[in-house]
């Protein structure tokens, strides 16, 4: 018979597919490998299927690792399996995965190993996203522990990463899959070879350049892991998981310090991770002793929680966490979080997935049809194309500076020429990169532009710079609150976008910065035409639960998308922009089949970070005129997060990501979100 899925043929009739698990006979004869008997597949990796299985000799329950059927024929993977059960089976601490017996028999190799009732690091990080210190003193004991066995043993790991460590419900930690382990007497094999292994998100510098592998190796690599616990994203990232790309970040570049992603990571703990992600072997620390000394300094250490940030948790084990995971779509791209490819009804807490699912559902009758809008009449047309008119086109520093964020070899020292022609923007960049959001507690303060320019980064120089540059509407000394609003706004969707479009292949990052950031620009016009009874008019209807925009048309007789438009035409931005602002509420109303299809992709990602920051910001007190005003979305959209998106939907360490960044750009507007409030809220 021969597996559908995958092709493997079989001599005999068989339950399951020994290659990828799948189920292909029922009936009453059980499969079989020696006297263990298969009971269901639970997982799969590059070597071999992962099988529960029933030891009939011993009556025992046990985990069996079947060698894929394909890999059989090369001499050098079949040595590589056996090789694992020679030095997996030379290691025994509680803290790594027992190995109790071999099958290797009528081409069929299998290593079994205790079955663990649990699920991975991965798993768990992906779920709860950045943790909190005393459970990483907790991981890191018990992962240093059966380390510092292997290494006694002349064992490197070569593959350590989240994925290859186990959390038991009984509350130990294991590590497992030896398959790329190296010992004395493979060293000459694998030093000729000239081929590093592993995975690259975890590879030190001289594993990837020279193929050095000792224990400092592995402490890199357990660097890499402490910093994904610790912030929640892994020290280097690809937006096209790319591989030699990666390598080369490992090779050449310096991770951004942890305490500059998650303001909760203290300067011991920082240190140490840095420490250990040194470029050059001989600056880390020796070995895993001197490593787990560091971390014994850092406190005391705490159980595991399965409780999410905001108590949502809906898993009470490990082992339910596992099994909850697996019923949503598998991921690619390993620990990259690369998106999966079909949707799912069921979502974990605090992901990209779970926010869709909770944002209320469209009305099966639009409010207001976008697609054939009614006609504005000539009086507030006339009144409002006045009104645009008079305010102040963009200045031509402001394409300038767009011409230079957009050229492929721009450099933030190229930016700071610009900059530093205008007193007052110069004077704007250099205040918000010395303020708390940006500077580190105890620096001194940036005079050079180019400098501060470097420490913000160009992407959030572009949404500073643009804040800065767009006219003052009403020529007020003190900036009224709700442009404040606004503004936070656009720079919050501005900042999400652009991290998700870094996901996708088919949006620009600086391009889905650009339309986050000019997407409501047409509520600027409605707070300086309009007076404040109509604003009062317009503030109640929508918190009278009216969707904000059927409210403008009522209230007003045009909407902000209306405005925008004409705002943008006489401010000259790119027509991409003006069609953007024309669709962008049409996930919330209207059918995919309704939209341009140069359109889709962009008006979902602007919808997702929408209902992203809503849900970030939920508790927030700030009651400005479209506050209480929540998006909707109709279910079918959610394909287009799967693809052409391809965000992660299911990675919990995202959402945290995005949260802490949304806090801190919430330091620089402390008058509608008071610095002792964010405190207290963290």
């Amino acid at each position: 018979m021969q597996c559908p899925s995958c092709g493997t043929w079989y001599a005999d009739t068989q339950a399951f597919c020994l290659s990828c698990g799948d189920i292909l006979a029922r009936g009453d004869s059980p499969a079989k490998i020696g006297h263990y008997r298969l009971i269901r597949p639970i997982g799969q990796g590059g070597m071999g299927m992962v099988f529960h299985a029933f030891d009939e000799e011993l009556q025992r329950d046990v985990a069996l690792k079947v060698l894929h059927q394909h890999l059989i024929e090369d001499p050098k993977q079949l040595e590589r399996f056996r090789r694992e059960a020679r030095t997996h089976g030379q290691l025994n601490h509680d803290n790594i995965i027992k190995l109790l017996d071999s099958h290797d028999h009528k081409n069929t190799i299998a290593l079994i190993m205790e079955l663990i009732e649990g699920c991975t690091l991965k798993e768990f990080t992906k779920y709860r996203g950045a943790l909190e210190t005393g459970e990483i003193i907790t991981l890191s004991r018990g992962i240093l522990s059966g380390l510092q066995t292997a290494h006694q043993q002349h064992v490197t790991h070569r593959d350590l990463k989240l994925s290859n460590v186990l959390l038991e419900d009984s509350g130990g930690i294991k590590l497992m899959d030896f398959g790329l382990a190296k010992t004395r007497q493979c060293e000459d094999e694998i030093t000729s070879s000239g081929i590093a292994v592993g995975s690259y998100y975890y590879m030190a510098p001289e594993q990837i350049v020279g193929n050095v592998i000792d224990a400092r190796t592995d402490l890199y690599a357990f660097g890499v892991m402490l910093y994904r616990m610790a912030t929640g994203t892994l020290p280097f990232t690809s937006s096209s998981g790319g591989e030699f790309e990666i390598m080369e970040k490992q090779v050449r570049h310096q991770p951004t310090p942890p305490e500059n992603i998650n303001p909760d990571v203290s300067d011991k703990l920082s240190g140490i991770i840095m420490n250990l992600l040194e470029k050059d072997p001989e600056n880390r620390p020796a070995d895993c002793e001197t490593v787990l000394e560091m971390i014994n300094r850092l406190g005391d250490p705490a159980p595991l929680s399965l409780k999410t940030a905001k108590d949502l948790s809906q898993v009470s084990s490990f082992s339910e966490l596992h099994e909850q995971l697996q019923k949503e779509p598998a991921q690619a791209g390993g620990d990259t979080g690369k998106s999966d490819s079909a949707p799912h009804e069921e979502a974990m807490p605090e992901t990209l997935l779970w926010v869709f699912h909770a944002a209320p559902e469209a009305p099966e009758i639009p409010p207001l049809d976008l697609r054939s809008p009614p006609p504005i009449s000539a009086e507030v047309l006339k009144r409002l194309k006045s009104a645009i008119d008079a305010v102040p086109p963009l200045p031509e520093r402001w394409h300038r500076i767009q011409a230079i964020l957009n050229a492929p070899d721009a450099s933030p020292s190229d930016l700071a020429m610009e900059v530093d022609q205008d007193s007052v923007l110069a004077a704007h960049v250099l205040k918000v990169c010395n303020s708390a959001a940006y500077a580190p507690p105890g620096s001194k303060p940036v005079t050079s532009v180019a400098l501060a320019l470097t420490r913000l980064g160009m992407d959030t120089a572009h949404d500073l710079i643009l804040q800065a540059v767009v006219p003052d509407f009403d020529n007020k000394e003190e900036p009224d609150i709700e442009v404040r609003r606004i503004w936070f706004h656009s720079q919050a969707i501005s900042l999400i976008a652009r991290a998700l479009a870094g996901y996708s292949h088919v949006l620009e990052a600086r391009a889905a910065s650009l339309f986050g950031m000019f997407h409501d620009i047409g509520r600027l016009v409605i707070l300086h035409i309009e007076d404040e009874k109509k604003l009062d008019r317009l503030r109640e209807a929508i918190a009278s639960g009216t969707p904000p925009l059927k409210a403008e048309w009522d209230v007003l007789g045009y909407t902000h998308i209306d405005a925008g438009m004409m705002l943008g035409l006489h401010w000259r931005l790119p027509r991409s922009v003006h069609r953007f602002i024309y669709y962008h509420h049409h996930p919330e109303w209207h059918e995919p089949d309704t939209w341009p299809s140069d359109m889709q992709a962009v008006t979902m990602l602007i919808q997702i970070s929408h209902l992203l920051l809503e849900a970030m910001c939920e508790e927030d007190e700030h009651p400005g005129i479209w506050s209480s005003g929540k998006r909707s979305h109709i279910p079918e959209t959610e394909s287009f997060l799967h693809k052409p998106l391809q965000l992660p939907l299911t990675n919990a360490g995202l959402y945290s990501q995005l949260s802490r960044d949304i806090a801190h750009l919430k330091l620089n507007f402390s008058d509608i979100f008071p610095v002792e409030k964010q405190a207290r809220s963290r």
